[in-house]
């Protein structure tokens, strides 16, 4: 799903401040499974949930990120810039980001099954009309 130009907002909020389903998808974030293996150490949780309020063909969306992705540049950035970090994190998912020909990948999970969420950020250096320039593979 792409949304529509100039519509993106990325938002931050407490997860005490979560409704109860956005608070339940994002411990389960913190679990890990192995295939093979016992079960690994839980991941650090976020004190936040990270997520994008945006148009998509004129209708209005708002979608929680539950890709880890983006719970480890906060750790990071946190890290990295003290109490600055939020600042630079939405910075980089609020402007950088969205200027990177941005693209949601969309799923559900089995416990939540009628409640689409952001399981990736897809983009790409390429502007669309970069894209549209290059033809068709196959015609």
């Amino acid at each position: 799903m792409q949304p529509d130009p100039g519509s993106l907002r990325f938002f931050a909020k407490a997860i005490r401040e979560a409704n109860a389903e956005d608070q339940a998808i994002a411990e389960s974030l913190s679990q890990q499974s192995a295939l093979f293996e016992d079960p690994l150490k839980p991941l650090q949780r976020s004190e936040y949930v990270f997520g994008y309020r945006f148009k998509s063909g004129g209708h209005p969306h708002e979608h929680v990120i539950h890709d880890w992705e983006v719970h480890a540049a906060w750790f990071n950035y946190r890290r990295r810039y003290g109490n600055e970090a939020l600042a630079h994190l939405t910075e980089m998912y609020g402007k950088t980001i969205p200027g990177q020909n941005l693209h949601f990948i969309l799923g559900t999970m089995k416990a939540h099954p009628n409640t689409f969420i952001v399981i990736g950020l897809l983009r790409s250096p390429l502007s669309p009309q970069d894209i549209e320039r290059q033809g068709q593979l196959f015609g």
